[in-house]
């Protein structure tokens, strides 16, 4: 589908042109206009069941708006920073919570178990499991870079700084060093990846700032 992203990294819009037939589904509350001739259907995605689990347990919304007809829709994320095209053809991403913003094709979103490794990485127990054919965009808290690597090669991310990685990466929380620099660090545990595969990061992380703001609010 005819899509463009302007003004990135820091305030990213995504613009994609409808034709007859086509279709995009988006997370709720992503959109920021449309034409007259864009119809917007809001409803579950997948069924009760994964709608349920997509809202509990992945932090998205428990409905989706779906978007047809032809012109112009336009969507943006709801924090400052940028938004990246992933065409699928197939194939699986893990991405984190809040980081879908919208796809077209057939595309399926549920959620995954992470497991203790998550849920020790302060990110929660559930990821975002992205699958199938069409187009994919994610977006982020700040820029987006992504990194492919190759077999056995390892990449230690900040857990608040992952926004995606292709099924087939292995994925582990680890200490970034020992227990002195755990604790000291001021980085605590990242996200150990080892190749072969791409993984997405963004360079700022949401709960870092919003620890850095309630550093700062006065205490009673």
């Amino acid at each position: 589908m005819e899509h463009k992203i302007e003004y990135g990294p820091a305030f990213s819009l995504l613009s994609m042109n409808l034709t007859e037939g086509d279709k995009v589904t988006a997370e709720a509350g992503a959109m920021v206009s449309m034409d007259e001739a864009i119809n917007i259907e809001t409803k579950m995605r997948g069924g009760f069941g994964k709608a349920l689990a997509r809202s509990f347990l992945g932090g998205e919304s428990f409905f989706m708006n779906h978007f047809t007809g032809t012109g112009e829709v336009t969507f943006a994320s709801s924090t400052p920073g940028d938004i990246v095209h992933v065409p699928m053809s197939g194939n699986t991403l893990l991405a984190q919570s809040t980081s879908f913003i919208c796809s077209s094709g057939d595309i399926e979103v549920d959620t995954k178990f992470g497991g203790a490794k998550s849920f020790f990485s302060g990110e929660g127990l559930f990821l975002l499991k992205v699958s199938g054919t069409g187009d994919l965009f994610l977006s982020s808290y700040g820029a987006i870079t992504v990194r492919e690597l190759n077999a056995g090669q390892q990449l230690k991310v900040d857990t608040g700084h992952m926004v995606a990685f292709e099924e087939g990466v292995k994925y582990e929380v680890k200490k970034v060093g020992g227990l002195k620099s755990t604790m000291l660090s001021g980085e605590g545990l990242v996200a150990n990846f080892t190749g072969p595969g791409k993984v997405w990061m963004q360079t700022r992380s949401l709960s870092a700032f919003l620890g850095l703001l309630s550093s700062k609010m006065p205490s009673k």
